[in-house]
Formats: structure tokens, sequence, C-alpha cells
């Protein structure tokens, strides 16, 4: 049994270095392609112009503390009341992504934020009204 194991190798490595001589040889030989089937590469039309820069996008940090355009910043009025944690994060980050967003700067610095007013498509993010 060990033979015929050996022997089956021999045959399987021999077909393959001759396989390989012939591909060596001949490379288009090796995947018959017909280039006429082949599609041509057309580029979208344009003015030659780079590509738009992507939208910036706000990151939250926490449930007060975000970046913006390479900033840090800090909102005027904490959104959610228990503003650590993950849920806290997650509620401003949709928040954020929830419309157009414009940041005002209040000049105020605490440690490495800003302190801003931000509005989202207009409206002022504020603390939730208590009942």
């Amino acid at each position: 049994m060990t033979v015929v194991f050996r022997s089956c190798f021999v045959v399987l490595a021999a077909l393959a270095l001759m396989q390989g001589n012939a591909w060596a040889a001949s490379p288009a030989a090796a995947v018959a392609v017909d280039p006429s089937r082949l599609g041509a590469v057309r580029m979208p039309e344009g003015d030659g112009s780079v590509a738009p820069t992507p939208p910036v996008r706000a990151y939250a940090i926490d449930g007060q503390r975000f970046y913006y355009g390479g900033q840090q910043y800090i909102l005027d009025a904490p959104v959610v009341a228990d503003d650590r944690g993950d849920l806290a994060r997650q509620r401003l980050q949709e928040l954020l992504d929830g419309g157009d967003l414009s940041v005002h700067p209040l000049g105020e610095k605490l440690e490495d934020s800003e302190r801003a007013q931000v509005r989202i498509n207009g409206e002022l993010l504020s603390p939730p009204q208590l009942n």
C-alpha cells in the first residue's frame, strides 16, 4: 500500500512539473481568455479635478463631549442626565447623526474641550424636559 501512495505522489508531482513548464513557456496558454470578450474600463467623465472631500462627521466621546473637525467640544448643556457611559455616548451619537449639524463655540475652554452650543437641523440641543 505504501508503494501505491508513493507512486501516486510521484505521478502527481511529475504532472505538476509538466504543467508548470507548459505555463512557464506560455502563460497565456494557462488561462484561455478571449481578449475580445473583455470589456473596456471606462472612467467616469469629469472635469479632471480630485475627488470631493468626504463630509466631516462628529464622533461622541460620552454623553456630553464629542469630536468635530479635529476639535473636541463639550455641550453647553448635557443632553442626557447621566452623561457618562456607553448608552449616553450612543444617544449623543444618534443626535449628532440626526441631521445638519452646526457647532457654535462659546470661547470657553475646559481642559482639552471647548464649550459650544450645538444645533441639529436648526434646533438647539438641550437637556430633556423632566415631567
